[in-house]
């Protein structure tokens, strides 16, 4: 398959985990607290495995063509100019996962317009942190199909709660299905729209030197999200061992997946 339809497939696939979890949250109970906090566990092990353990040495391996010897400082100084920019990102567009389970857990002191202007507002702005997470998983796809397989997964495994945490509100607001359905599934189509826009925008741009820099800093996004976000979210919602129990198994899995990817 042609690398473009490659990354725009398995973009797709992340995307729909968004979906995934509007739908778990219509259909049935949403999440317990050790459930959502195991399942953020999870998803930080799994990006800090796939950040140290692939992208990283992916990044100084693609640099060392262009600037030799200097491959992992440049390397380096691209991961924290990632993580600089994802902190810049966050002040202006708080991360709503780990603000919404104290809310949607205990809804019973928010009136239904309140709770549909939460629900509102989490879509969007879970929207637009999906953007660049499908240039993220686009971009690592272009560089290696096996590095994107496994951002893909942990892309996927990350967005579930955030379609819960979209789709709960909406439906406590409104009493329909439907509607939290539709919410879910736009912030889901985010996604690859943000692939297809970083790449009309980059394409022309897009020399080795170049997607290698852009792997290590989307490799400091990675490893700032889950230290700064996910983590924190994970320990708020199920507790301590919950959240430990859920990284453990995210970087195992992940290092077994992409030892026998490799």
């Amino acid at each position: 398959m042609d690398p473009f339809w490659t990354a725009l497939a398995l973009t797709t696939f992340a995307g729909l985990a968004t979906v995934l979890g509007g739908v778990l949250a219509i259909v049935g109970r949403a999440p317990s607290g050790r459930g959502l906090g195991a399942a953020l566990g999870l998803a930080a092990g799994v990006m800090l495995a796939v950040s140290f353990l692939e992208m990283l040495p992916a990044s100084v391996e693609g640099l060392g063509g262009a600037v030799g010897p200097a491959a992992t400082a440049v390397a380096v100084a691209a991961l924290i100019l990632g993580a600089g920019s994802y902190v810049l990102l966050e002040r202006a567009v708080p991360d709503p996962v780990s603000e919404m389970p104290g809310d949607v857990d205990d809804p019973a002191g928010l009136d239904r317009r309140r709770m549909l202007r939460l629900g509102t507002v989490t879509a969007l702005a879970i929207g637009l942190h999906n953007l660049p997470e499908g240039f993220v998983t686009f971009a690592g796809t272009l560089q290696d199909p096996s590095v994107g397989l496994a951002l893909a997964v942990a892309m996927a495994v990350h967005n579930v709660p955030e379609g819960v945490a979209v789709a709960v509100p909406v439906r406590q607001a409104t009493g329909s299905r439907r509607k939290a359905f539709a919410w879910a599934a736009f912030t889901g189509i985010a996604e690859p729209l943000g692939a297809l826009i970083g790449w009309l925008l980059l394409a022309p741009f897009l020399t080795p030197a170049l997607l290698a820099a852009v792997f290590a800093a989307v490799a400091g996004v990675m490893v700032t999200v889950s230290l700064d976000a996910l983590l924190p979210a994970a320990r708020a919602a199920g507790g301590r061992a919950a959240a430990l129990g859920g990284v453990l198994l995210g970087v195992a899995a992940m290092a077994l997946s992409l030892d026998l990817l490799s």
